[in-house]
C-alpha cells in the first residue's frame, strides 16, 4: 500500500538495508511499466517458508512490517507515530544521544 511505503523502505533506505542484512537478500524500489512503484526482492536462494535466509524470509519481514503500519494506523491510510518496535534493531530518529 502507498500509505506503507515509506514504513517499509525507513529513513534513507535503512529499513531495507536491515532486512537485507537479516535475510541475505538485495532490495529496491523501481518503477514497473505503468510508472508506479514496486519493491523488488533479489537473493540466489529462494527460501522456505520457515527459513530465515532468502526470498520468501524477505517477503515475510516486508510483509511483517505492512501488516504493523496497518494495525498502528487502525487500518486508516493517515500519518501517525513511528510505533516500531525498538527490540527489532529500529530506533526512533529523535533520540540523538
Amino acid at each position: 500500500p502507498d500509505n506503507c511505503k515509506g514504513w517499509v523502505t525507513g529513513n534513507r533506505g535503512s529499513e531495507l538495508r536491515r532486512m537485507e542484512e537479516e535475510t541475505g537478500t538485495y532490495m529496491f524500489m523501481a518503477l514497473d511499466e505503468r510508472g508506479e512503484e514496486r519493491l523488488i526482492i533479489f537473493c540466489h536462494d529462494a527460501g522456505s517458508k520457515v527459513s530465515p535466509k532468502g526470498r520468501m524470509a524477505g517477503e515475510r519481514l516486508v510483509n511483517e512490517m505492512i501488516q504493523e503500519k496497518l494495525r498502528d494506523d487502525g487500518g486508516r491510510g493517515g500519518g501517525g507515530r513511528d510505533s516500531r518496535s525498538p527490540s527489532r534493531g529500529r530506533r526512533d530518529s529523535r533520540d540523538r544521544r
